[in-house]
């Protein structure tokens, strides 16, 4: 946290990423950076966590006087913002269209309007460009991103290369050839099906396709290449050392299994791993190692009536005292096999973790949901301060 530009956040949907995307940015604010956390989700959960009423495409901050109450120092900054997908590609438009008259006439063109409708609507790419233009930025120290919910962990890491995969695919090279910029090359570019429907739409709706197709390519050939360097800039950030990836993960049977396969994706792609954040982790709150499982039947008659007699002198008389010591026995057993299951899941996690030298951190399962900033001070004691396992285990240092 103390000198990584970007940290990201990556997981499936429903572990807590967006808190904990929150909390690292949260922490980073309280050790003096000028942090941005960026967040996909257009759900309000992180605009309610962080006290701010709406959250836009551009950085909105957090009020001084709260981040002050909370540790933050004068130099530290906090500041949120909700990717606009579709206005993000429209900014790549204007910075790589050649002329205005060139942005204007590809913004207004049905074709691109329609295409960038479907390249925003992957949500990777343009938080991937948003991440890199704010990592441009003089005024952010360090930017903390809550990628999109994916059970595939290098899906934002590919967005640069599928970009440059369609960019110099034949169709675009085909799209791009004078003699079908010029018109020549009309419908006989398509198969004889696809010829006939293209011609019904086309006179149906009365759009012309190959007339805005062909608008459209002649202003996009010129920022072709632009964007290829972006996207090559983009993967080359995202890979760097500035950057640390933290792995959200639950220790339910298949979000750890999820977990597992994204670990392997990540280091078979040589991403920088800083470490796994293991949420809503049932923990033994007694002394001692976790109590084996004893079946209601065979408890043990002595610590049934110990508890029984404790009860009995709190409640009095007439309260059913036995019943309920067997009872809170039973619940305490049953407990007890959440948190060994809990703790299997999160050895797998470590064991796989230990081999890149990461942290594991686990937060415990929580009595209510975090929707205020005290309390992603409280989650941040567990990530930042808790029980903490593998080669980092000092406080704001694992990512």
């Amino acid at each position: 946290m103390r000198d990584r530009r970007i940290v990201v956040c990556v997981g499936t949907g429903g572990v807590g990423k967006t808190t904990l995307a929150a909390c690292f940015a949260l922490e980073g604010a309280r050790l003096g950076r000028r942090t941005a956390v960026l967040t996909i989700d257009p759900a309000r959960r992180l605009a309610d966590a962080l006290g701010v009423a709406e959250l836009g495409n551009e950085p909105t901050d957090l009020p001084r006087e709260r981040l002050t109450a909370l540790g933050v120092p004068p130099e530290g900054r906090l500041a949120a913002l909700m990717l606009d997908m579709k206005r993000t590609f429209d900014a790549l438009v204007a910075r790589f269209a050649d002329s205005e008259e060139a942005r204007q006439r590809i913004l207004g063109n049905r074709i691109y309007q329609h295409v960038s409708d479907a390249l925003a609507g992957s949500a990777e790419y343009s938080a991937m460009e948003k991440v890199f233009e704010l990592s441009e930025r003089e005024d952010f120290d360090l930017i903390v991103v809550d990628t999109p919910p994916s059970q595939h962990a290098l899906d934002f890491l590919e967005a640069p290369r599928r970009l440059l995969e369609f960019l110099d695919s034949r169709l675009v090279q085909i799209l791009l050839h004078p003699a079908f910029a010029a018109g020549r090359l009309g419908f006989r570019i398509f198969q004889r099906g696809t010829e006939r429907v293209l011609r019904v739409i086309e006179r149906i709706s009365g759009v012309s396709f190959l007339e805005d197709i062909s608008e459209f390519l002649l202003a996009f050939e010129g920022m072709s290449e632009g964007f290829r360097e972006r996207a090559r800039q983009v993967q080359d950030r995202l890979v760097g050392p500035d950057a640390a990836f933290v792995l959200a993960a639950s220790p339910a049977p298949q979000a750890t299994s999820h977990a597992l396969g994204m670990l392997d994706r990540l280091a078979a792609a040589r991403v920088p791993l800083a470490g796994v954040v293991v949420n809503r982790v049932h923990l033994w709150p007694g002394v001692g190692p976790t109590p084996e499982r004893v079946p209601e039947q065979e408890q043990d008659e002595a610590a049934v009536a110990a508890l029984a007699a404790a009860l009995a002198a709190d409640a009095g008389a007439d309260f059913p005292a036995n019943d309920a010591a067997r009872a809170a026995l039973a619940c305490a057993d049953g407990y007890a096999g959440w948190v060994r299951d809990d703790a299997e899941s999160t050895a797998q996690l470590e064991a796989r973790v230990a081999r890149s030298g990461g942290f594991v951190r686990r937060v415990p399962e929580l009595a209510g949901d975090v929707h205020d900033l005290e309390g992603l001070v409280h989650v941040g004691d567990w990530v930042f301060g808790g029980p903490a396992s593998g080669a980092d285990a000092g406080r704001s240092e694992g990512a």
